[in-house]
């Protein structure tokens, strides 16, 4: 499958272009792109595999040729088609060209692509992993408001799922109500999903299982959609069928909303990932449960369910206007269960605005002259 994404951010193609010899990124002569979602991002194509490489002379899109008659690309990137793994690598080769220092993104090439690439040891493969991670966490408009389809989806397919509950079903049965909400739209789910009951909540990444639920056991859903290639991310604990109001679970609940409530007043532009974390775990460090957290309360997200910045203790990257963060604070007590909340926010200027609520300037702008 393949497609074309018409709002693609051209900024963004351009901006790469930018790096080659900039004092992002000195001395690189050429680009590789190789991962899939950063393809997408940056081409608007919708593919498992391909290369993107960008030179001095030019900006050559290899595809295999299954994909070409479903894929339109940019304006100034050339589409070249490969017919194997062997040509592919000599295709890359070719568009490379005269050019010895290439910036690569390290985690999509692995050693053996390196190596086929590479066999004479002629070229330097520069890691410049950093910088495309932030160009790829400034999200555009259209892109927010494919994001913000995700969450939508996602947030009616875990109320589908808490709306399954009934004594004896067990955590792999509601997660399958999950996935078969999930699968109603967009492109399916953006990561397996968590469903976990009473004392198996306190696990921050349990595996749905055959544990069966009964009423009063806390319930923790996380889960996430795929819209044009943006991944949503949502998790929800609840107490369901508790008979006494007064619980220590109740207590978690309340306790983690505050710290929810905490790093969203404290998420604006310029805003350390440490500040955040900070914000929420003096929460929880007033009640004297800060051993009990994570060491990060968030992360990003966006063409990757999680990725930079990550909202960790002490991180002095700071975060930026048109980036979604995933808030994600719980608590996890091991024998008793755990309480995680998460909501994604839009970060701008002015705070952060959750993304359910956000709105396209152009939208709320119309909204206003109709009112």
């Amino acid at each position: 499958m393949a497609d074309l994404r018409p709002h693609l951010n051209p900024a963004r193609l351009a901006t790469l272009r930018g790096l080659l010899d900039s004092q992002r990124a000195p001395g690189i002569e050429a680009l590789l792109i190789t991962a899939p979602y950063q393809l997408r991002a940056f081409c608007g194509v919708r593919v498992s595999a391909g290369a993107l490489v960008l030179t001095a002379e030019g900006s050559v899109l290899l595809l295999d040729p299954r994909y070409l008659a479903a894929v339109t690309v940019p304006g100034g990137v050339t589409l070249k088609p490969y017919a194997n793994a062997r040509t592919f690598s000599a295709g890359i080769r070719e568009v490379l060209g005269s050019a010895r220092r290439i910036g690569v993104y390290a985690p999509a090439l692995s050693l053996a692509a390196m190596n086929e690439l590479n066999p004479q040891g002629e070229l330097e493969f520069v890691p410049v992993d950093a910088v495309l991670d932030d160009l790829l966490s400034l999200l555009n408009e259209a892109e927010l408001e494919a994001l913000q389809r995700a969450e939508a989806l996602t947030r009616r397919a875990i109320a589908a799922t808490f709306a399954a509950l009934r004594p004896g079903i067990s955590e792999r049965q509601l997660e399958r109500v999950l996935l078969d909400s999930l699968a109603e739209g967009g492109e399916g789910p953006a990561f397996p999903p968590i469903v976990a009951f009473g004392e198996l909540t306190a696990l921050p990444h349990a595996h749905p299982g055959e544990a069966v639920w009964h009423p009063g056991d806390l319930v923790t859903v996380d889960a996430g959609a795929v819209v044009d290639g943006l991944h949503a991310d949502l998790t929800d604990t609840r107490l369901v069928g508790a008979t006494q109001e007064d619980t220590r679970a109740h207590a978690l609940l309340k306790l983690t909303r505050q710290a929810l409530d905490a790093a969203i007043r404290a998420t604006r532009a310029g805003v350390l990932a440490g500040e955040i974390d900070e914000a929420a775990r003096a929460v929880f460090r007033a009640a004297e449960l800060d051993a009990q957290t994570l060491l990060g309360i968030g992360h990003a997200l966006g063409y990757q369910v999680h990725q930079p910045p990550i909202l960790r203790l002490g991180s002095q990257e700071a975060v930026k206007a048109g980036q979604v963060l995933a808030l994600e604070p719980g608590v996890y007590l091991p024998g008793f269960g755990g309480v995680r909340l998460e909501e994604m926010v839009v970060v701008t200027g002015a705070g952060a605005v959750p993304i359910a609520r956000w709105q396209v300037p152009e939208m709320a702008a119309g909204q206003e002259a109709r009112s």
